[in-house]
């Protein structure tokens, strides 16, 4: 396919977006974050395929991009927050790609791991994605710089949405009141990065921590307790640009 998506399925999640709901709230004691999604989705993969030859990824760990099965998030910002589960690694580097749909290059950059472990989220520059374009990424840890057919790779789409309505009901919010915004919308990526800057801001409070898990682990997202229950931490922690 030479282009991302057809502008037609880009028609159906514009349509669609409006109508989707959430069977989600956050009650104190108890965390019920659920999100119903749009039932589209794009090629990709959250997790590499299968390799030989060199691994220089943790044995039974595996990098793993935090986004629905259908591999497609939407977001109302132009530079969102995209997540990761980085295993231990011996990696020569990290690598971030983003392309337009008639696939252009329009941001990459290159991490220098420590080769720690844990849920790092990587902030996009201000202005990369324009408004109803659908972009795709991929995100590689690279074994080895002589032979990329070893990478560790990752990939998927994302679209930024307008909606006034949304934006309008965003602009006096408090964080945690953005989260059920989101979360009301189904918008994936910005419920996941606003949930990550709750738990940053209150490292001891289980009750974010639990609604965490709850997310990534909610209907159309599934993903194992494991993952789920990972260290979120600090990109610095992990990794550092290389200019």
């Amino acid at each position: 396919m030479n282009q991302f998506l057809s502008k037609q399925l880009s028609t159906k999640i514009i349509s669609g977006i409006l109508g989707l709901s959430l069977l989600s709230s956050i009650a104190p004691a108890q965390a019920q974050i659920r999100i119903k999604l749009p039932n589209l989705g794009v090629p990709g993969r959250r997790v590499p395929g299968g390799s030989r030859g060199e691994n220089c990824v943790a044995k039974n760990q595996r990098l793993t991009a935090l986004v629905p099965k259908s591999n497609l998030a939407l977001t109302t910002v132009a530079n969102p927050t995209l997540y990761f589960y980085i295993p231990e690694n011996k990696a020569t580097e990290l690598e971030l790609i983003i392309q337009d749909e008639n696939d252009q290059e329009v941001y990459k950059q290159n991490y220098k791991p420590n080769g720690s472990a844990g849920v790092v989220g990587i902030n996009l520059p201000n202005n990369t994605l324009a408004t109803d374009k659908m972009y795709r990424w991929n995100f590689s840890i690279i074994c080895n710089t002589q032979d990329r057919s070893l990478d560790k790779l990752v990939e998927g789409g994302i679209k930024r949405i307008e909606n006034s309505s949304l934006m309008s009901k965003l602009e006096k919010a408090s964080l945690q009141e953005r989260l059920n915004i989101f979360a009301e919308a189904g918008i994936w990526q910005d419920v996941l990065d606003t949930l990550a800057q709750l738990r940053y801001s209150h490292p001891q409070d289980t009750v974010f921590k639990e609604d965490w898990e709850s997310l990534l682990t909610s209907q159309g997202v599934e993903f194992d307790q494991q993952l789920a229950q990972a260290p979120l931490v600090k990109e610095q922690n992990v990794m550092q640009p290389i200019n």
